[in-house]
């Protein structure tokens, strides 16, 4: 069974249809609200950004209100596992690296709860991490390589 990233994806364009005057890409852009000591995986969806032929290679994520263990690429999706340090509101900036040198960044929302949960661990690696036994292969940063 191969994991994929759960529902937590938002998409890092704003549709046409929202496009209006007086409202910001970036206030569009949030996931559902998560609980303070809580951990998953959060995605974007840069796949609308993307030119036909491109494809992302890197990606990057920070945030404050969280730690973040691991990101990936899954397709056309940036993926981040974060667990949340603060409450209140937290944004994250993702930014990707497409294969043609293209740069794509968009910041995301979201509602952290003061209501603490019991801490999960927290995963080492990117379940799409290829390791060997003891070793691992890492990418330029020294992270996992990373295939997807």
């Amino acid at each position: 069974m191969t994991w994929a990233p759960c529902q937590r994806i938002v998409r890092a364009d704003v549709p046409p249809s929202f496009r209006v005057r007086g409202i910001s890409a970036p206030l569009l852009l949030c996931w559902p609200n998560a609980a303070l000591g809580s951990g998953a995986d959060y995605s974007v969806d840069f796949g609308p950004m993307l030119c036909r032929d491109d494809r992302i290679v890197r990606v990057g994520a920070s945030t404050a209100g969280g730690t973040i263990a691991w990101t990936s690429v899954f397709g056309t999706l940036a993926t981040l596992w974060v667990q949340w340090t603060t409450s209140g509101p937290q944004t994250v900036q993702f930014s990707a690296l497409t294969a043609n040198g293209a740069p794509l960044d968009v910041t995301v929302s979201i509602m952290v709860g003061a209501a603490s949960l019991l801490t999960a661990p927290v995963p080492d690696d990117a379940p799409n991490a290829f390791l060997l036994g003891t070793a691992f292969l890492p990418d330029a940063a020294g992270n996992s390589l990373i295939l997807g």
